[in-house]
């Protein structure tokens, strides 16, 4: 039958962090209008308080996550809502999943794993849960993994889970842009190789270029940083070539099929769009709404959809993160 999606959800913290609040009480040099012509994002959501981000400017990372548990939001407990969401969208019990697969650029613990607590949280039972990580681009890694995997060493169903909390490693101090990109969430989706599902999944491209590891860093304790202009030409540059690349393959044309990208930036993806002249229509996003949340972008876009889609609609998914690692492949709705 080959790789299908039986269900998909996902999840956003409490607190909703608009540009006027940025630009007028936490004090970031750039007003809404540099954000609305460079950034296009209105509002990315967080797990620290408005009133926190005033107050520090989140200087100490170590304080941010301590300050994140004391609110009940951590990446375990986006990953759970978003994982809740899906098993109800595919039917299924948690009981019945056999294998967790999570991605966690930000983890509160490093031990035990993510998928472990998140596989805790739900009753899960016993099963090779694991993290596989690779930054923004998880959800083409973990499809791909399940792509390449032995039908028959596949459990019934799987779970895979992609969620962070950027924001706890942003630094909002005057002169940050990273401020207004970043954003915290999860997503998650119910997966089979033995049950029809909503959407049939066939991975096409997953690769990554160490020369540019440095391009997007984050220790364990410092902020986040990136080489902006360098990943910002790569990534248009990428997803461009995936989706000619995916198109040719299963030689699909632009007008009849929807296309989603890595949640990175709005006015990059009209660049995208321009470049390979795709119709705004069938282009997903969400990236405007909800800041960019790392590898749970991509799949909360087509989960934030999943209603719209007939029998035979066509998709085509394009990530990249850091790496810098790129991914893609094909959907068809059921």
């Amino acid at each position: 039958m080959g790789l299908e999606i039986l269900g998909m959800g996902s999840d956003l913290p409490t607190f909703e962090l608009s540009n006027k609040f940025l630009h007028e009480q936490v004090g970031l040099e750039r007003g809404p209008d540099w954000v609305d012509s460079r950034l296009g994002i209105q509002t990315r959501y967080s797990v620290l308080s408005p009133e926190y981000l005033v107050r520090t400017k989140n200087k100490n990372t170590a304080h941010a996550v301590a300050h994140a548990r004391s609110n009940n939001q951590t990446p375990v407990t986006l990953g759970v809502g978003a994982a809740k969401k899906a098993l109800a969208s595919a039917g299924v019990r948690a009981d019945q999943i056999g294998w967790v697969i999570a991605s966690n650029d930000t983890p509160y613990e490093t031990v035990p794993n993510t998928a472990t607590l998140i596989a805790q949280r739900l009753g899960i039972g016993t099963g090779p849960h694991c993290d596989v990580n690779c930054a923004c681009s998880s959800f083409a890694r973990h499809m791909q993994l399940l792509a390449d995997s032995k039908e028959e060493r596949l459990p019934e169903f799987i779970l895979c889970v992609q969620t962070s909390t950027y924001t706890i490693v942003t630094d909002y101090t005057a002169k940050s842009i990273d401020g207004y990109i970043l954003g915290d969430g999860a997503a998650a989706q119910v997966c089979s190789t033995r049950h029809q599902g909503r959407l049939k999944v066939e991975p096409l491209i997953y690769e990554s270029q160490p020369a540019s590891a440095d391009d997007i860093t984050l220790d364990s304790l410092d902020h986040f940083r990136q080489d902006g202009a360098a990943v910002r030409e790569f990534s248009i540059r990428k997803t461009c070539e995936m989706y000619e690349s995916i198109a040719a393959q299963k030689g699909l044309y632009a007008e009849k099929v929807y296309t989603v990208a890595h949640q990175a930036n709005y006015v990059m993806q009209d660049s995208i769009l321009g470049h390979l002249n795709l119709p705004q229509d069938r282009h997903l996003r969400n990236v405007q709404s909800q800041g960019n949340i790392a590898a749970a972008g991509c799949p909360s876009v087509i989960s934030q959809s999943l209603e719209k889609f007939h029998k035979g609609d066509q998709l085509v998914y394009a990530v990249l993160g850091a790496g810098l690692a790129w991914g893609g492949g094909y959907m068809e709705a059921r």
